[in-house]
């Protein structure tokens, strides 16, 4: 199970796409996001963003 917190993504969004990314994405996301979640990965994929790049973009393998 690969959990990961708003801020903690916000962050990683910031560093990865910018801080105008990550603050026009904020309200859009949840206070979690599991990614082994369909629900989860819907909104990631809304905003163009997929799973494996979340999580590549926090140096980490998925």
């Amino acid at each position: 199970m690969a959990v990961i917190t708003k801020t903690h993504a916000l962050n990683v969004l910031r560093r990865a796409y910018g801080p105008d990314y990550a603050e026009s994405v904020k309200d859009q996301l949840p206070d979690r996001l599991d990614l082994d979640e369909p629900k989860d990965t819907a909104v990631l994929y809304k905003l163009g963003l997929t799973p494996d790049r979340l999580v590549s973009a926090l140096g980490g393998e998925y």
